[in-house]
């Protein structure tokens, strides 16, 4: 795992464990269509298209039409990675010889505490650029942007009009993360994968300030973003669905297929110092009586060969793996109380000088990740479970948010399993974790995904798994 600089007090989440859950939907959205292509826009029913000009106008009339919003963090790391991808948008735009174009980091922009979430940001974008703008651009840290490009292909839309750009992305089959939307047939709904980068004409924009001052949003939190984005922006079918844009690649740089690419993303893992020695890493795993049999033989055959210092935290203390009852009953819903037990005992049993603790789920290919320090001001703080049962990761957002300690998020981490992701979103990623063990083989999945270099325990050879199948 790497070391983070300049994190001395940080928390990284899985993307499940993000500030709070939303509310499940009461239904599901089901729409008979028949999907066409990735370039159909025909799939969902629109009031306007986003129409295609009929000749491109000049760069100079676009670039400063385009507002740039990088999707920053305040982390250290995160923060300088989304000022270098700023200076190379506005290097490329001097060298063009015209007016510099508004560039702007969301962990920079006062007064929006969960900006993350992006659709609060809505009206201020409205008021700041809604009369001299033309689109919002947004884009990740790590995506890469030819501006010249990047301005022919919006060169190419009617501004004029709600428009939705991005790379589409959709459901194979329905999935939980997504509440099983459209379930009839996941693969009509189109939402954009924001390593690409995507667009809205301000049109649209001007549209969702004034929808969020009439419906403000029930809450700042999301599960998948893109998705829901996506879901919000549609108003189930009274907006325009996403325009999938070819030019939105999340190609590599130096790939040949890379060349007609507006926008590129690079495939690796993140290089944030010398990496931390295991013996620095304490690992808790959560678990209960009912999953000894099935579950922690998954963990044992996997990852657990990794770690140098792991305790199983259970209902019932059983040698034979071993496993220490903390006293908590096992509960049905959330693990509030028991997740705070292991905080506890992490700080009051283990060497004080283990910098980090990793909490993971009995059926999670690895998952949580806290400083000592984060969990050392958390437990002095007066922030607890409002009941025993209550989400672990939900309360854990509150507590931290409230003591001012940076939720740092990664898109590496997974609350599912690979199918339950689009194959375009998972195949420029290299994952850290995937959650729940259920119709699939986890052995399989480790040592597709998350291990493809090592030897299968079960027979010491190097085995080979196809991640289309898994």
């Amino acid at each position: 795992m790497p070391r983070e600089r300049g994190c001395g007090r940080c928390l990284l989440l899985a993307a499940c464990a993000l500030l709070l859950r939303p509310p499940l939907r009461s239904r599901a959205f089901a729409v008979n269509v028949i999907p066409g292509s990735a370039e159909d826009e025909t799939e969902l029913p629109v009031l306007q298209k986003c129409e295609k000009r009929g000749t491109i106008r000049k760069i100079s009339q676009e670039l400063k039409e385009i507002v740039f919003v990088i999707q920053s963090q305040s982390n250290s790391f995160h923060s300088k990675r989304a000022e270098d991808l700023k200076r190379d948008i506005l290097k490329q735009a001097a060298d063009l010889g015209k007016e510099l174009p508004t560039v702007l980091l969301i962990h920079e922009m006062d007064g929006h505490e969960g900006a993350w979430t992006i659709l609060p940001l809505m009206k201020d974008f409205s008021v700041t650029y809604g009369r001299n703008s033309s689109w919002i651009f947004f884009c990740e840290e790590d995506t890469r942007i030819q501006v010249v490009k990047l301005l022919e292909t919006l060169g190419r839309f009617d501004g004029s009009k709600e428009c939705f750009l991005g790379k589409a992305l959709y459901d194979e089959e329905s999935t939980i993360i997504h509440h099983y939307a459209f379930a009839e047939n996941p693969t009509a709904f189109k939402f954009p994968d924001f390593a690409a980068g995507w667009a809205l004409s301000i049109p649209l924009v001007n549209k969702l300030a004034e929808k969020l001052k009439s419906e403000p949003l029930k809450s700042d939190f999301t599960i998948d973003l893109k998705h829901e984005i996506a879901l919000y922006i549609w108003q189930k079918g009274e907006g325009p669905h996403l325009t999938p844009v070819p030019e939105f690649c999340t190609d590599d740089v130096s790939s040949y297929k890379a060349d007609h690419c507006a926008t590129t993303f690079s495939n690796f893992l993140p290089l944030c110092g010398e990496p931390v020695k295991k013996e620095d890493i304490f690992i808790a795993v959560k678990t209960c009586q009912k999953f000894h049999g099935d579950r922690i033989p998954v963990v044992k055959q996997t990852w657990e060969r990794e770690a140098a210092l792991i305790e199983y935290y259970s209902d019932y203390a059983d040698i034979s793996i071993p496993t220490i009852d903390l006293g908590i009953p096992n509960t049905d819903r959330g693990h509030c109380g028991k997740t705070f037990a292991i905080l506890e005992r992490f700080l009051n049993h283990s060497s004080p000088r283990t910098p980090w603790l990793v909490i993971v789920d009995d059926d999670t290919l690895i998952r949580m990740v806290f400083s000592r320090i984060a969990v050392q001001k958390l437990l002095a703080s007066k922030c607890r479970c409002y009941s025993m049962d209550a989400p672990d990761d939900m309360v854990l957002g509150m507590c931290f948010s409230g003591l001012g300690i940076p939720i740092t998020h990664s898109p590496l981490f997974h609350q599912a399993r690979p199918m339950d992701y689009p194959k375009g979103y998972l195949s420029h990623q290299i994952p850290i974790s995937f959650h729940k063990h259920w119709n699939i083989d986890p052995v399989k999945v480790y040592f597709t995904w998350l291990a493809p270099n090592t030897e299968e325990s079960l027979n010491g050879k190097k085995v080979g798994y196809n991640r289309e199948d898994l």
